[in-house]
């Protein structure tokens, strides 16, 4: 049985958690499969994130926040920030190889990423100062194991970025050197992709804490 049958599973189970009563109609609530947080006032209704029945629903208490720091988060200016230089990595490779394979269009292409890669080093800065107010503001402290290991990993992935921005502002991107910006591409995409998977960690833990069961 995989980590998701057990957890429906457990969801679904009546001892696996305390849900919530008909009377109980104001607060929160938090889906025992995937951990989605939803007004109670919704408790009769499937969570709309698996689509899994009313019963997995259970209590949810949040913390107490600062209002100021509550309302800091509630901006989800990291998830929001993160989405540029993604976008921007994966189609520095992405890109040129479509570029390479239709010459037709390859010049627009080449023109359109060099434009991009350019300024790819300050979207991965904001991606990653970002990430450090959510880390103060989530959990106190930038200086814990994973929020130290996602600094050290952005490091690397802005100087790949520079590197590329350099390439760009230097040379323009066009056939002579598309291999270099694919390859760059490519392992700039593998710190993206590392880091967005060590954030998805923090928010929720490695096998999500909040499946009861």
């Amino acid at each position: 049985m995989t980590q998701a049958q057990q957890a429906a599973t457990a969801a679904t189970s009546s001892t696996a958690a305390k849900t919530i009563s008909k009377e109980q109609g104001t607060g929160w609530i938090i889906c025992r499969v995937c951990g989605y947080i939803e007004d109670a006032k919704y408790k009769d209704q499937p969570c709309p994130a698996c689509g899994f029945p009313p019963t997995v629903w259970m209590e949810y208490k949040p913390r107490c926040l600062n209002p100021k720091r509550e309302k800091m988060l509630n901006l989800h200016l990291h998830p929001i920030c993160v989405h540029f230089p993604i976008v921007g990595t994966t189609g520095s490779f992405f890109v040129p190889i479509i570029a390479l394979l239709i010459p037709s269009i390859a010049a627009t292409l080449f023109h359109v990423i060099t434009l991009v890669t350019m300024i790819l080093p300050v979207l991965v800065i904001l991606g990653g100062i970002s990430g450090y107010i959510g880390s103060k503001l989530r959990f106190k402290t930038a200086t814990a194991k994973y929020p130290k290991q996602k600094i050290y990993l952005t490091i690397i992935y802005f100087i790949i970025s520079c590197i590329q921005s350099y390439m760009a502002i230097a040379h323009g991107v066009n056939a002579e050197n598309a291999w270099i910006m694919i390859i760059l591409g490519i392992i700039g995409s593998i710190f993206a992709a590392k880091l967005g998977k060590m954030g998805s960690y923090l928010f929720a833990g490695r096998f999500s804490p909040y499946t009861a069961g």
